[in-house]
């Protein structure tokens, strides 16, 4: 059978699996089975035949089975078991597929053989650094720590590319996790092979060791690393896990882990944040840096022009250079930068995703690989002297694991001048490091686990999004990460302290749907809600377009706090917006008794009533704000095209050339004023204007469209549109 011909079949088994056709299924999947060379799954798919044979049989005799739901449930696993089992069958021959790959490379040898292969050359290493360091074979022990990453890859290799995974291995994998005194990168690793696997193929087994290594390990990063994998592959199979007998014991050990809590908290906030992860590459590459670097070079020459010699850390110090920053707009864009990494925003994806076309990352495990300085890869970037540096590439607070790698695998080709430049930037480096994480000595264990969280995080997004052989997993990173109602764990994934948490970030980046979805379900979880909730939800639909469930939202909030007048303008700009004239009015003169002498709100006023055409009405409001606003004169334009619709044709011109002669006017200033020559049947100058109008516009056809759409208007000054269209064709000749 073909890759092609085998997924449809799969797929067409899962849907019916879902439906509970079961017995197209068990046909489906025989048609499957029969061209398996393994004899013993068309056996076991027999069994399951007959199993449900019997069930139906007992059903149409009216004869209760206290025990139905669990054979149905045993059915259904084994079912989708056994077709996940038809395919490598059928694949693993002669697919190219890294998975099958792998199976065929490993398969003589045991995950024993390979533990006690790993645990001779951890012993090996032990001994040889046991030897005092001046007097150590530096050679020996960097071939050495290279057969113990071969031999880390190669147990990754046969654990995630293992199915199903046997209840011996289950136990040496448990046994190695729980296992202190081996390596912490050793076991991190392990921890994302079981994961890993399960993005090919549903396995209960690993399941319940990621759920076991969180609820055993002691150290945060195995922990967090088995969180996220549990995380993420309850929420991708949701419905079979939802049938399982065994896993709410093991989540529920899990769950009385003291971190427990805060840590699905903390993930669920990271993971979700990767959904931003676009948007803030596009804000770095396109907006940050291209400003930073335009700006550069100008502010550097006027920095030389102050002084000869230029120490860059004295800029911040010196009041005058801190306002060049500032006048150069390289400060605020710095400051944005800052506070996307102050956010946990993935700020550095688009620079060292070019970093990853090194053979190191061919190898598919070193993309889960916690940096560490016992890795050949450091040690054969620094040499002796540079311990400084070293450590401060694993101390870098925003880079994850992989991006480490890469920093490494760049500085070996880098020239020695480069080399020495860095280094003598590092000891001040190293101090400003040490002194910002002086201060945070209080939530030192919290800022560890979500540091931890992050970088695994982005671990997985690079690897997801990077790798050469991505597509041949599931994509993970592109779901909508929505854990609500998550089997088993939906008392603390629909917390409302979380939904909160969750929804505050859907809002802050404009993911509005998901910002409703999540404050919808805060307000459905909790029977006393914060009111702010009702207005950042009404804020939420305003953004969609849906005007009239923001309004419901923000009259709710009203109600709790009658004077916030944020919520006031926006209530007006609904009703605003559904053209109730008469209530958009009242919540406006309402802001303008608590704030008065707002500009903006009188304009607002002018603008409603002009919308509905009291033009009259609408004009006096922008009298009132003209008078406010001596300065910028925002109501000038709105003044003009009243006096334009009320017939007032002296005083529209001689605003709309106040406009003009202000060096300020765009296409639309020259059309209207265009309008108004026309009407007062003036036509060279309004010919004129359109001409200048045209200068400005993007195309002809735009400004034809503008002309035309306000026909009614001129046709209401008494012009015909055969002679508009004239004027326009004698303008554009």
């Amino acid at each position: 059978m073909t890759p092609q011909e085998i997924s449809k079949q799969c797929g067409e088994i899962a849907t019916y699996i879902d439906n509970q056709q079961l017995a197209q299924a068990i046909a489906t999947l025989g048609t499957l089975a029969s061209q398996v060379p393994d004899a013993t799954l068309r056996d076991r798919l027999e069994q399951v035949k007959i199993s449900y044979d019997y069930m139906l049989r007992y059903l149409s005799q009216g004869i209760l089975d206290p025990q139905r739901d669990d054979i149905l449930n045993h059915i259904i696993t084994e079912l989708s078991t056994l077709t996940d089992q038809c395919v490598i069958s059928l694949s693993e021959r002669e697919s190219t597929e890294v998975l099958y790959t792998r199976r065929r490379e490993l398969s003589a040898v045991s995950l024993n053989d390979l533990f006690n292969q790993y645990h001779t050359l951890v012993n090996k290493l032990s001994l040889l650094k046991s030897v005092h360091e001046p007097e150590r074979d530096r050679q020996a022990l960097l071939q050495l720590m290279k057969s113990r990453e071969q031999c880390e890859t190669n147990i990754f290799n046969k654990v995630w590319s293992s199915f199903p995974t046997s209840q011996g291995d289950a136990q040496l994998i448990q046994e190695f996790l729980n296992d202190s005194s081996l390596p912490m990168p050793a076991r991190c690793l392990l921890v994302m092979a079981l994961f890993l696997g399960m993005t090919k193929f549903y396995d209960e087994t690993k399941l319940i060791l990621l759920i076991d290594a969180y609820t055993t390990s002691t150290d945060s990063e195995v922990q967090i690393r088995a969180i996220i994998g549990v995380l993420l592959m309850l929420n991708a199979y949701r419905r079979r896990a939802e049938r399982s007998r065994v896993l709410d014991g093991h989540l529920a050990a899990m769950s009385e882990v003291p971190t427990f809590a805060n840590d699905i908290a903390m993930v669920m906030y990271r993971l979700i944040s990767t959904r931003n992860t676009d948007r803030v590459t596009r804000q770095v590459t396109q907006e940050i840096m291209p400003d930073i670097m335009k700006a550069s070079p100008d502010l550097m020459r006027k920095l030389r022009n102050q002084r000869s010699s230029i120490d860059p850390e004295e800029l911040e110090g010196n009041p005058e250079w801190q306002q060049m920053l500032e006048n150069s707009g390289v400060a605020s864009k710095m400051e944005q930068f800052s506070q996307l990494q102050q956010d946990g925003s993935d700020v550095f994806i688009s620079t060292f995703s070019r970093l990853k076309t090194f053979p190191f990352f061919q190898t598919l495990s070193n993309w889960f690989m916690p940096y560490h300085n016992e890795h050949s890869v450091v040690q054969e970037t620094f040499g002796e002297g540079e311990n400084l540096l070293r450590n401060m590439v694993a101390q870098a607070p925003f880079l994850c694991n992989s991006d480490r790698y890469s920093f490494c695998l760049t500085m070996r080709n880098m020239p020695e001048s480069q080399r020495q430049l860095i280094k003598s930037q590092t000891q001040q480096q190293m101090a400003d490091l040490d002194e910002m994480q002086a201060g945070e000595v209080i939530e030192r264990r919290n800022l560890q686990r979500d540091t931890i969280a992050t970088r695994c995080v982005q671990d997985l997004y690079r690897f997801f999004k990077l790798f050469s052989r991505r597509r041949e997993f599931m994509a993970v990173m592109d779901s909508d990460m929505d854990f609500i109602g998550l089997p088993y764990l939906s008392d603390y994934t629909d917390a409302p302290e979380t939904l909160q948490l969750v929804a505050e970030f859907y809002l802050k980046n404009e993911f509005d749907q998901d910002a409703v979805h999540y404050f919808s379900r805060l307000l459905s979880t909790q029977e006393s809600t914060d009111p702010i909730v009702l207005q950042k939800l009404g804020f939420a639909y305003e953004r969609l377009g849906n005007t009239r469930e923001a309004l419901k939202h923000y009259k709710r909030y009203e109600l709790a706090n009658d004077e916030d007048v944020w919520t006031l303008r926006h209530i007006a700009s609904c009703y605003r917006a559904l053209h109730k004239v008469d209530q958009a009015l009242e919540y406006y003169e309402r802001i303008d008794r608590l704030k008065p002498g707002q500009i903006s709100n009188t304009l607002n006023m002018g603008h409603v009533l002009l919308e509905n055409g009291r033009t009259d009405e609408a004009l006096q409001y922008y009298f009132k704000a003209d008078l406010m606003d001596e300065s910028k004169h925002r109501a000038w334009r709105p003044i003009a095209w009243c006096s334009f619709l009320l017939g007032n044709d002296e005083r529209s011109l001689d605003y709309h050339s106040r406009i003009i002669n202000g060096g300020n006017a765009n296409m639309t200033d020259y059309i209207n004023r265009g309008h108004v020559y026309l009407c007062s049947h003036r036509v060279a100058e309004a010919i004129t204007d359109y001409r200048q109008a045209l200068a400005l516009a993007p195309n002809a056809n735009a400004l034809r469209d503008t002309i035309l759409a306000d026909l009614p208007h001129l046709q209401s000054r008494g012009m015909n549109e055969q002679d508009v269209r004239l004027v326009i064709d004698a303008a554009l000749s």
